[in-house]
């Protein structure tokens, strides 16, 4: 175990999170910590912003050190202005950091391997590779020689950054940055769901723990659903079993049967994907990367809903356009949910959103005539700010715009009406916080006999709904939706917890009517599986806080808001069914870490844990270990043909593993470049391995696309045969181990060669 390597990037987290202090001071001036808990993100996200534009030109590691000193700078210069600094934040901030990373490494340490199966992980250390190899960005796609990635990668170059700051072997890093990852994602959660608490006048540590535990180690109903199922009548096991499309005997588990894979497979012909099952598995992926980012956009979004007119400009037109900008260079599907809660920031602010625009106290006199109008005029007010903040975050985004968006050749569309969710398969994802919410909204509402017929007819209206449109949806989500919306703007005890849990009840809604088509996989595969990590990651916020005040109310000598309206009795059963609905998440966790650590699998590492992603490597495939090792010696990015790689299996490892581009990879360049442009290059690589094709179509193929090594292993052998590349001019085995060849290809000689049978 590398516990030295372990402790200097805590030392370098401790001290970016020290040098962005100050920045955060002054965008979080509010908050209890002032915003300590997001220095992190916030000096990741300034250096990074600044390496992505310069980069555009030169990507080093001086190119790293300008945007360090910018980001120095910065926070010198706000330091001047006596911008106040909470250092006692900053020393919780980096506790509630340092347990999760420590926790997060202790897991890799045990399966650090990026391995092709089961995951996204060549796909992730690729890009990383290519990223450390690029003498300027956009790099060079490891599985596409000759053409930029064509995939979001801002998550990928921040770890690229840090590897750079510490000058550590990408094999190591990966693991590193996950768990920094992982660190963030846990610190963001514990602070603004602690920043919302105290508003309440609820124990902060309280909430923000609970947070904390949602966010990073709470799973679905799926795993103690199924261990309670052998105790269930036959018809509820049939009623469950049915839309799962699982056997009925399958559904009650064995303890023994525990596989940790399931429980993100609940939802038929989809992903239901939540943080610590994708922390478990180990993937350095977007939609992971991006999810402290998006609370860091929440956190400006809570600024925005509490601050004064003047200051809210700024952080409106001036900070969110360049962070929503950002986040979308990590994952793009992040980037309409952060506009989004950025929108209903803005709707339920506690000053009026047309204060922002000119005129706009003339606008809040016409609107304020009528409830109605106000409404309306807060809604399409804040829906014009919102769209000039995308409009300008584009703008900061526009590389990545016209390198990634604009020059992916898959096409992209909405669709609409795709298959829904079943009551079942929704209770199974979302039950915790449904029901959660549900305590939560209907202990803290001033229930009188006008607010008790309201709410049953809108329940009786939205079942009539479900049950004609087939949308169980309408009927489990849609009732927090409608009362959080009409409690925040009608109940002053409700504040930015309830417009988390808006954001995330209209994501879950939404994709039970549109989808986002694409030519990765049919239907609403990719759109589940993406916004619901989303939705999860506000949920847990909103449910921290959400707990904390049962709990709280549940206790007769803390006062709570409306602990008039229901009876101590009541409170203390609500906060208890609550409280047992929320530990309920932990068997997920449990079972799974007990998993991991048991595993017999030969990748696991228990007995002898390192960070060494590639360890695995010299153990499993001993017979390409030396020459992987070989090709990711050689400096620069000299183009390499090998077999293309099958998806999920050890495919393509020679590129993947090392950065060094190859003529064609892995099926998902299929869905960046078009199927025309993948098979063509699939139809080149197998005219230049075939021992049947004739010496000139393969030399015309070798300088077409500047390849410089051949490698022949053990997929290239049994695909297309046996060749005997030494008798080729300008062909010479340089490498042979195991049951590799790698052979160096000389472009002079195959150009002097070819212009000669021409």
């Amino acid at each position: 175990m590398e516990f030295a390597l372990v402790a200097f990037w805590l030392v370098l987290y401790y001290v970016l999170a020290l040098a962005g202090l100050p920045i955060t001071a002054a965008l979080f001036r509010r908050f209890p910590d002032r915003g300590a808990t997001f220095a992190l993100p916030v000096s990741l996200s300034v250096v990074t912003i600044v390496t992505y534009w310069l980069g555009q030109f030169v990507f080093s590691g001086i190119t790293v050190l300008v945007a360090v000193v910018v980001l120095v700078s910065l926070s010198a210069l706000l330091t001047r202005r006596a911008v106040e600094i909470d250092l006692q934040g900053y020393a919780e901030a980096m506790v509630v950091f340092t347990v999760a990373f420590c926790f997060l490494v202790g897991v890799r340490a045990i399966d650090p391997g990026i391995i092709a199966t089961g995951g996204e992980k060549f796909l992730d250390f690729g890009l990383l590779r290519s990223i450390m190899r690029a003498p300027a960005l956009p790099p060079e796609d490891m599985w596409f020689a000759g053409e930029p990635i064509r995939y979001y990668y801002g998550g990928h170059l921040i770890a690229a950054i840090l590897t750079k700051l510490s000058g550590t072997p990408p094999r190591y890093s990966y693991n590193l940055a996950l768990a920094g990852f992982y660190g963030m994602l846990i610190t963001t959660a514990y602070g603004l769901a602690g920043a919302i608490a105290e508003r309440h006048g609820t124990p902060r540590r309280l909430a923000a723990a609970s947070a904390a535990f949602l966010v990073g180690f709470a799973g679905n109903l799926f795993t103690p659903m199924r261990l309670l199922a052998g105790s269930f009548p036959r018809s509820l096991l049939a009623a469950i079993a049915k839309p799962l499309e699982m056997n009925p005997s399958a559904v009650p588990l064995a303890p023994t049967d525990f596989y940790y894979w399931e429980a993100s497979r609940v939802m038929v012909d989809t992903i239901n994907e939540f943080p610590f099952f994708a922390y478990l598995n180990g993937d350095l992926h977007a939609h992971m990367m991006g999810q402290p980012f998006l609370l860091f956009v929440a956190a400006l979004g809570y600024a925005v809903y509490r601050s004064d007119a003047r200051w809210r400009r700024l952080l409106v037109f001036g900070v969110l356009p360049p962070v929503v900008a950002f986040v979308s260079t990590i994952s793009f599907w992040s980037f309409p949910t952060a506009l989004g809660v950025v929108w209903l920031s803005l709707v339920f602010a506690e000053t009026h959103p047309a204060t922002l625009v000119p005129g706009g106290e003339r606008l809040v006199a016409v609107t304020e005539r009528s409830p109605f109008a106000d409404e309306l005029g807060r809604i399409v007010i804040s829906l014009v700010i919102v769209t000039t903040v995308g409009g300008l975050a584009l703008v900061w985004a526009a590389p990545f715009v016209v390198n990634v968006l604009f020059g992916t050749a898959g096409t992209r569309g909405l669709g609409f009406l795709p298959d829904r969710s079943s009551a079942v398969e929704l209770l199974i994802v979302h039950g915790t916080f449904l029901g959660l919410f549900a305590l939560y909204l209907a202990t803290n509402t001033r229930w009188r006999r006008r607010t008790v017929t309201s709410a049953g007819a809108l329940v009786l209206l939205l079942a009539l709904l479900s049950w004609q449109g087939g949308v169980a949806a309408l009927l489990l989500v849609a009732p927090l939706l409608v009362g959080g919306w009409l409690l925040l703007r009608l109940d002053d005890g409700f504040g930015f917890e309830t417009v988390l849990l808006v954001a995330g009840a209209g994501l879950v809604l939404l994709v039970e009517f549109v989808y986002v088509k694409d030519n990765a996989i049919p239907g609403r595969f990719n759109t589940v599986f993406k916004v619901y990590m989303q939705v999860w990651v506000l949920w847990a916020v909103a449910g921290g806080v959400a707990l904390s005040r049962l709990l709280a109310g549940a206790i007769p000598t803390v006062p709570t808001v409306h602990e008039e309206h229901v009876p101590p009795s009541l409170r203390q059963g609500i906060a208890l069914v609550a409280a047992l609905l929320v530990l309920s998440t932990s068997v997920y966790g449990v079972f799974g870490l007990g998993e991991h650590i048991a595993s017999d699998n030969p990748v696991h590492r228990a007995d002898d844990p390192t960070l060494d992603g590639l360890a695995f490597v010299s153990t499993v495939h001993p017979g390409e270990a030396g020459a992987i090792e070989w090709l990711d010696a050689r400096d620069g990015r000299p183009h390499i043909v090998s077999a293309p790689g099958d998806p999920y299996v050890w495919g393509s490892p020679a590129s993947s593993l090392t950065g060094l581009p190859t003529v064609v990879g892995w099926y998902q360049e299929r869905i960046y470049r078009g199927n025309s442009a993948y098979a063509e290059r699939k139809q080149d690589v197998e005219l230049m391995f075939s021992p049947n094709t004739a010496w000139k179509t393969r030399a015309e193929k070798l300088e077409r696309y500047d390849v410089r090594y051949i490698y022949y292993g053990p997929r290239e052998r049994n695909r297309y045969g046996r060749t005997a590349f030494n008798r080729f001019p300008g062909i010479q085995r340089v490498y042979r181990s195991g049951s590799v060849s790698i052979y160096r290809v000389n472009q002079t000689v195959i150009e002097t060669q070819f212009d000669e049978a021409n």
